[in-house]
């Protein structure tokens, strides 16, 4: 069982976490979809720290002897689920990027060649 001090922590810093992941969003230095995952992960923390016994539920219905294993267990895969969401948002940037990067090599090419057709003055009247 957990300390009053400690779940006393955990919730406050649950609650300041809330309260931080709400300003980037509000101040847009976050997207919305992105702050989705996060919003379920403090959701959680902050459940397990107000309820600590629900905990002992939680690995006792996993099959896990100790409260703690289950515990590492789950920040595992919480961790990643955030490495494979980033993961994804940086495979759609790269691509993103490579086709604006052929995009931007195709109109340089055109402008070249519109450069080229012009006569010597450089300018059309």
């Amino acid at each position: 069982m957990i300390s009053y001090r400690l779940q006393f922590l955990l919730v406050l810093g649950s609650i300041l976490c809330l309260i931080i992941l709400l300003n980037l969003i509000r101040k847009y230095k976050l997207e919305l979809r992105y702050s989705m995952l996060w919003l379920v992960l403090i959701t959680f923390v902050t459940v397990l720290s107000i309820f600590p016994k629900s905990f002992v539920i939680i690995s006792e219905a996993m099959g896990i002897e100790l409260a703690v294993n289950a515990l590492f267990l789950l920040a595992i895969f919480a961790l990643y689920t955030i490495i494979f969401s980033l993961t994804l948002t940086l495979s759609k940037s790269v691509n993103k990027i490579q086709s604006l990067s052929q995009e931007l090599g195709l109109l340089k090419h055109e402008i070249n060649e519109l450069k080229k057709k012009l006569p010597q003055g450089g300018t059309h009247k």
